[in-house]
C-alpha cells in the first residue's frame, strides 16, 4: 500500500525511495543485493530534483521508514539511522509491478 505526500502540487510516495535503489542498480549494472544507499540529504536532493520540488530530508526518511516497515528495504548494519540500506527482493518486485503495470 502506498502512502503519498503532496508538496507544491507534486506527489511523493514510497516508490520514489525504492526507485533510487533501482536506478543505482541499472546505472551500475549491479544486482539489488550489491547496492547499499544512505537516505540522507543527498538522497532527498535527488528525489527533489526528480520531482521538481523541494522535499525535506525528514519527509524522505519518513517514507523510508514505511519502506522498512513493509520489508521493501532492510538495514544492513546495526546503525539505527538511514545508512547502508538495501532493497529487498520483495521491494524490487513491488517497484517493478508499480513501474510496469
Amino acid at each position: 500500500m502506498n502512502s503519498s505526500v503532496f508538496f507544491n502540487g507534486k506527489i511523493m510516495n514510497e516508490m520514489d525511495i525504492l526507485k533510487l535503489f533501482y536506478d543505482e542498480m541499472t546505472v551500475k549494472s549491479m544486482t539489488r543485493d550489491m547496492v547499499f544507499l544512505s537516505i540522507e540529504e543527498e538522497a532527498a536532493a535527488e528525489i527533489s530534483q526528480n520531482l521538481g520540488t523541494n522535499i525535506p530530508t525528514e519527509v524522505v526518511q519518513k517514507m523510508t521508514d514505511l519502506c522498512i516497515a513493509n520489508e521493501w528495504l532492510e538495514r544492513t548494519t546495526a546503525d539505527p539511522n538511514y545508512k547502508y540500506l538495501s532493497l529487498t527482493e520483495n521491494g524490487l518486485q513491488v517497484l517493478l509491478n508499480y513501474l510496469y503495470r
